[in-house]
């Protein structure tokens, strides 16, 4: 990247260089508007529709006409024009980069350049605060061509585009390269436990049989508590709810390995808690047996369908009675050891990478900053 000192002027879109101009949608981009298409949605047909979800899942357009619909084509931008409530797509643009052929319906706009890199545009576009105006999160869900049209866009050289561009798009395949091998571990782990958790794929050195029980022989459930009285906003544990912590206190309600899942709501994300913490009363946590290890209880519980033990017609709920009723096949408390420590491994390889691509979607949104507004500046080849 460019440690020369770049000049700097004043712009309707903000301070940018003094090499880079700013044009409005409508000068330098043709528009065209989506189509209706509902009647025409069939699954043998030509075309892939895109609607506000970018590419839908509803079908593909049986039959192409140039009076009722529009087909978008490689290195086109496609914005979101109209999206529902709180959806927060409005305005969002998906490139068209590979051969598929897309039928646009109303929901969506197609941009097409000449002279500029789409690629650029997309990015670009995707941060452009201009649009936030016509958005309040509440009402508005509904962007008209003008307003689309009078967007300023901030447009460096061609050259310039092109290596904003491909930096952006090298941080894009590590980030979607990353999340494909997440995904692809999170398998392979999911494949282990089904085989290791049941018994049907043995540890070496382990052949004593398992035996059927139910939870109840070797946890109790406990309640959770109303938190007032404990908080502590610099406390030393975790106050935890379904949806994890959401505060802090000096006061521990219970301070052993437990397992932990939802009374009510969110009744099928187990967790698992080795450090002292307070859980709310919508929070359950167990009381462990010493005969038991209890994260392999812990992935015990995510073998379990809890939503089909649900009581409740409204917001789901579970009974400690009946997380105690069910039953379970376990080993000696040793290869029960033996299994947690190999899938506690592929949980810290999957930590692992989750936190490289924390790291990684970080450093792009810092290059967005910095390319995106010209405060850095890339070498090219018309500079070189």
């Amino acid at each position: 990247m460019s440690t020369t000192q770049t000049q700097f002027k004043n712009s309707e879109a903000g301070l940018i260089p003094q090499d880079w101009e700013v044009k409005r949608i409508g000068d330098f981009l043709k528009f065209f508007s989506g189509k209706a298409h509902e009647q025409h949605i069939s699954p043998a047909g030509r075309y892939v529709v895109v609607n506000s979800k970018f590419i839908s899942s509803d079908g593909r357009v049986r039959k192409y006409s140039t009076k009722n619909f529009l087909s978008a084509r490689i290195g086109d931008v496609l914005m979101v024009m109209s999206d529902l409530p709180n959806g927060r797509a409005l305005a969002k643009c998906f490139l068209v980069d590979h051969n598929d052929f897309y039928a646009v319906n109303q929901r969506v706009c197609i941009l097409r350049t000449r002279n500029d890199d789409p690629r650029y545009l997309r990015y670009v576009l995707n941060r452009n605060p201009y649009f936030m105006a016509f958005d309040d999160g509440v009402q508005q869900t509904h962007l008209l061509n003008d307003p689309i049209k009078n967007c300023p866009v901030v447009l460096p050289k061609f050259n310039e585009q092109l290596a904003i561009a491909d930096v952006l798009e090298d941080s894009d395949s590590l980030i979607a390269a990353l999340e494909r091998l997440i995904a692809k571990k999170q398998w392979i782990k999911q494949g282990m436990m089904q085989q290791l958790l049941s018994g049907k794929t043995r540890l070496p050195g382990f052949s004593a049989n398992w035996r059927t029980i139910v939870l109840g022989d070797v946890l109790k459930v406990r309640h959770g508590r109303n938190q007032q009285g404990v908080e502590h906003a610099a406390g030393q544990y975790p106050i935890l709810a379904t949806g994890g912590q959401i505060g802090r206190t000096n006061t521990p309600l219970y301070s052993r390995p437990s397992v932990l899942i939802g009374r009510k709501g969110t009744i099928d994300r187990p967790q698992y808690r080795d450090e002292p913490f307070w859980t709310v009363d919508t929070l359950f946590y167990t009381e462990i047996a010493d005969s038991m290890v209890p994260k392999f209880l812990y992935y015990q519980f995510l073998m379990v369908d809890w939503r089909s033990k649900n009581e409740a017609s409204g917001v789901p709920s579970l009974n400690a009675r009946a997380i105690e009723n069910v039953q379970v096949r376990v080993p000696e408390r040793e290869e029960q050891q033996a299994i947690t420590d190999v899938l506690s491994d592929a949980d810290a390889e999957i930590q692992s990478l989750r936190r490289r691509l924390t790291k990684a979607k970080s450093l792009k949104h810092g290059m967005m900053q910095e390319l995106l507004t010209g405060r850095t500046r890339l070498p090219t080849e018309a500079a070189a």
